[in-house]
């Protein structure tokens, strides 16, 4: 069988547009409900060492851990089952970056959040900003798994050519 060199370059733009567009369509790169487990257990963690009394600390703390236990054992057979991942040589740098950078931002706001609230007096300030921190999370991890999985994608197509 002869194959031209026109058939074989044909064949590569399919096989790579292939790879385009299952990038484009995979899920994100890591499931973001991680990261609002992860907030969920800070928040918990700060409602039993402010709110509750201290024998309740004995109960909640490690129903949270087993609780974060579970949730990382959950995220690794996520991460290990993901019908498809893409190569570590085609995922962008900068996604990554993008994913230290929002946990730095994460955190500054959560302490800025919390010395704004007991300097306004508020009761609790901890668990307040826990509380208002969840659903930070919950709102800006899925755009920020997306954008990972987007600029890994993007990566990809322009590496194609």
């Amino acid at each position: 069988m002869h194959i031209t060199p026109e058939d074989a370059a044909q064949s590569l733009a399919q096989i790579q547009q292939t790879q385009r567009r299952a990038l484009r369509s995979a899920p994100p790169m890591f499931p973001s409900w991680y990261l609002v487990a992860v907030w969920v257990f800070v928040a918990g963690l700060q409602l039993f060492t402010e709110v509750t009394p201290p024998w309740a600390l004995w109960i909640g703390v490690p129903v949270l851990s087993i609780g974060l236990v579970v949730a990382i054992f959950r995220f690794v057979t996520d991460l290990r089952d993901q019908s498809l991942r893409p190569h570590p040589s085609v995922v962008d740098p900068w996604a990554w970056a993008g994913l230290a950078g929002w946990i730095v931002a994460t955190a500054l706001v959560s302490v800025a959040m919390t010395l704004g609230l007991g300097a306004l007096g508020f009761a609790y300030p901890r668990t307040f900003m826990g509380v208002i921190m969840v659903a930070i999370v919950a709102l800006t991890a899925p755009v920020l798994t997306r954008w990972m999985s987007e600029r890994t994608a993007r990566r990809a197509e322009t590496s194609d050519r």
